[in-house]
């Protein structure tokens, strides 16, 4: 019994291995590809004393557009306090829902017109029956003190008609 565990470990062991380096992925587990324009950023030790929140109770609301647009009801001004630039950190939820084959619903944040980072994040795809709930969390690591606005957006990859229902927002800043 244990001599067969151990032949069905391997044998889907240089499955796993021979499926991976057929989709490009390379050796020792690393992820293969290149960083985009935006790389990854971290931050650490957040002790945020402002939080803002923001919410739409409306559904229904819809795009053809494949650039981003403002969410109605979701720009929110906050005051980022401290003396040097610092971060801002936004957690977003909503409910989406983009039908038919290869449409998908993208949705991102901006602070006075800039997305934040990782710069956009797929809500949806193909959606047959029902909306689906979906969050993010994003983040603007150096923000210089005083009034910023910060917003909502959401875009349709393909021009088809996709939806975005009653989103909130966490924006946690200095």
């Amino acid at each position: 019994m244990l001599l067969a565990t151990v032949a069905a470990v391997a044998t889907a062991s240089v499955a796993t291995a021979v499926y991976a380096a057929g989709r490009g992925a390379s050796e020792g587990g690393v992820a293969a590809g290149s960083l985009g324009g935006q790389a990854s950023i971290a931050i650490s030790n957040c002790k945020a004393p402002r939080t803002d929140f923001i919410t739409n109770d409306t559904t229904g609301l819809s795009t053809t557009s494949t650039a981003y647009v403002h969410f109605p009801g979701m720009a929110k001004v906050i005051s980022q306090g401290a003396r040097a630039p610092s971060y801002v950190l936004v957690d977003v939820s909503a409910f989406t829902f983009a039908s038919g084959s290869g449409n998908l619903v993208f949705v991102s944040v901006t602070l006075d017109g800039v997305l934040c980072n990782p710069t956009e994040t797929q809500f949806s795809a193909q959606d047959v029956t029902f909306a689906q709930s979906h969050g993010f969390l994003c983040a603007f690591p150096s923000i210089a003190p005083g009034s910023h606005t910060v917003s909502l957006v959401f875009r349709s990859l393909s021009g088809s008609t996709v939806f975005l229902h009653r989103p909130a927002m966490q924006i946690d800043h200095k």
